[in-house]
């Protein structure tokens, strides 16, 4: 160690912890930004209901908005409660959380790079949903592993016809809740190409590394577009519910998560014990990476989602009910008892769903949770018929 610039060291492991610490009070701000008043926990605790019981905020969104009036909401606090609760942000989140701060402006700059990548963006989009990569992939995990793929929607699906601005957060939370594992990538692949190729030019580095990012990223893009189709893997053997998207998560996250540690630690211990080398300028410009990957992930998610999101996952749902024919199930929770309900089948669901006025359910529907809906045969096991 006698070679090593122990301050330069100290110094740079300081400012890589610099989201670390900022972390803890970004979330205590975001609660009390959020709301912590009575109104808001009130309105909290009802949207809560609708969760567990297992239906659709859609379908009481006449009696959410005259609860909201009658709290003295706003509609955009309303809609923030509503996005914090069914898209809830982790500490991961709250680690990139600035660059959501500033998005208006570095979308901006990000802009260049998001319309490079959009080619490649449908490519891959070709390449998986529209030669059916897929869900022959689904289908053969379903075979081997001896799982079954159900669908399970979640609170928040459902038409709703409600005008928001391009500036309200509850919007940037939804495409916010998919960032962290693109901002990560980004620096992942980075770090990969500065430890593979070690040029002397971090600007050629940075080059190589935003075209293996765009890659990455247009993969992971149109796979989490694709599974808000909401399937959800059943392992009978371990008595277990995995949704697809966090089974590709379970996967992805300890390579990355590890992977990052390891890099992030052996580059700056070697810039520290290089003559030349200066552990700060490196600290710093990976910093400034993780924040600007976090950007062009967002403003990916949020321009393709707008742009194909809706095509992707339709014709992905297609797909899945014509290769899968998966039953649509209701999972409900009331004072400990969980109850797992089949309702009907997927394409059924979705149908109920592409109304643009839903039944709307009353207050006193509201309050009988989760007694509120009806029940119907449940369909053949489409495996018992394999």
């Amino acid at each position: 160690m006698s070679g090593t610039n122990l301050e330069g060291l100290f110094w740079g492991a300081g400012i890589l912890a610099i989201p670390l610490l900022l972390a803890v009070p970004l979330r205590l701000a975001w609660q009390l930004w959020v709301g912590v008043g009575h109104e808001a926990a009130e309105y909290r605790t009802v949207v809560r209901q609708i969760v567990d019981s297992g239906n659709q905020v859609a379908s009481f969104r006449q009696t959410l908005d005259d609860i909201a009036r009658n709290l003295r909401l706003s509609p955009a606090k309303q809609r923030l409660i509503e996005a914090e609760l069914l898209h809830p942000l982790t500490l991961s989140h709250f680690l990139l959380l600035p660059s959501l701060l500033i998005l208006p402006l570095s979308a901006v700059m990000a802009l260049p790079i998001v319309l490079l990548g959009f080619p490649m963006l449908l490519f891959m989009e070709y390449v998986i949903i529209r030669r059916k990569v897929l869900v022959w992939s689904l289908k053969s995990v379903e075979h081997v592993m001896h799982w079954q793929v159900i669908h399970i929607p979640k609170p928040h699906r459902g038409k709703e016809e409600r005008k928001r601005s391009l500036t309200e957060f509850a919007q940037h939370i939804e495409h916010f809740n998919y960032v962290p594992q693109a901002a990560f990538l980004g620096l992942f692949a980075w770090l990969i190409v500065h430890w593979v190729l070690d040029l002397d030019s971090w600007s050629i580095e940075l080059i190589y590394s935003s075209l293996l990012y765009m890659v990455l990223l247009s993969v992971l893009s149109v796979l989490n577009t694709a599974f808000e189709s909401d399937l959800v893997f059943v392992d009978p053997a371990k008595g277990r519910l995995v949704p697809v998207n966090q089974w590709l998560e379970g996967v992805l996250n300890p390579i990355v998560g590890l992977g990052l540690v390891f890099l992030l630690g052996r580059n700056l211990l070697e810039e520290a014990r290089a003559v030349d080398g200066n552990p700060v300028l490196f600290a710093t410009f990976v910093l400034m990476l993780l924040y600007g990957a976090a950007v062009v992930g967002i403003s990916f998610r949020w321009g393709y989602s707008s742009w194909r999101g809706a095509r992707v996952r339709s014709t992905f749902e297609s797909q899945a009910i014509d290769e899968l024919s998966p039953l649509s199930y209701d999972l409900t929770r009331t004072k400990g008892r969980i109850d797992f309900n089949v309702r009907m089948a997927m394409d059924e669901r979705l149908v109920a769903f592409d109304k643009v006025n839903p039944q709307q359910l009353s207050f006193d529907d509201l309050q009988s949770l989760p007694a509120a809906g009806t029940r119907q045969k449940a369909p053949k096991n489409p495996l018992d018929e394999a």
